[in-house]
């Protein structure tokens, strides 16, 4: 299933979802056509449009929120089932402010589900990766700076496309989601690798290092922080 490749999502517990840094019409609608109350918070208003024009071409009631992923505490003053994130985090300075923010709008017992960026892959250089017989790390880890990720190759006819994003070492994007609250209850990386690919190419380079790692995750309930492990067949 798009929403959960894996299968951990309870879905007879899931009946409000937030789409966080989300927008694009993608995550919205296809909760919605489950029958969710569907929530989504994106910085970009051109990307919301796109989520209210689905919603409106299927009949989808979806309440859009321009707003920063950093500030949902203090967009929202409810709280939802489930906080659905897909691969966005990387555009915030501060992951363990997210999760902090994200732990506030999770009712007790509720769930986080967000995939990241692998932090190795975004190290890789952007440029001409493989050197021939390897990928080259280039990027060193540095807290809170932005790094710029180049989109298109330099001798392409059209100028490059460059977007920002950051690095955030797994002590933040694992141990911080431990620290804001939440119980880990699965994580995987997607594999989407294909070893006789092009070298350079996204499928060849993930046979090496797998780009995208999921984490769902679980705000315990203050009454039983010690709770039996999760089972999402039950």
């Amino acid at each position: 299933m798009r929403l959960d490749f894996k299968g951990w999502i309870p879905w007879r517990e899931i009946h409000s979802v937030l789409c966080l840094a989300a927008g694009g019409g993608q995550q919205s609608a296809l909760f919605a056509s489950l029958g969710c109350r569907v929530t989504v918070v994106d910085l970009s208003p051109e990307q919301l449009t796109i989520d209210r024009r689905v919603a409106a071409e299927n009949g989808f009631d979806v309440e859009c929120i321009e707003g920063d992923m950093l500030d949902i505490d203090r967009l929202l003053s409810r709280q939802f089932d489930l906080v659905y994130q897909p691969i966005s985090a990387h555009y915030a300075h501060d992951v363990r402010r997210l999760y902090q923010g994200v732990h506030k709008v999770v009712r007790p017992g509720g769930y986080y589900w967000v995939e990241h960026w692998s932090p190795f892959q975004m190290q890789i250089a952007t440029l001409d990766p493989w050197d021939s017989q390897a990928y080259r790390l280039v990027e060193p880890q540095r807290y809170g700076e932005a790094l710029p990720w180049i989109v298109s190759h330099e001798h392409s006819p059209t100028a490059p496309s460059i977007c920002w994003h950051y690095v955030h070492p797994l002590n933040d994007l694992i141990g911080g989601l431990c620290d804001a609250g939440f119980k880990i209850l699965r994580f995987a990386e997607r594999q989407q690798s294909d070893l006789s690919a092009e070298p350079g190419s996204e499928a060849h380079l993930a046979a090496y290092l797998p780009p995208f790692m999921a984490i769902f995750g679980r705000r315990v309930p203050a009454e039983t922080p010690n709770e039996t492990a999760f089972n999402p067949k039950e």
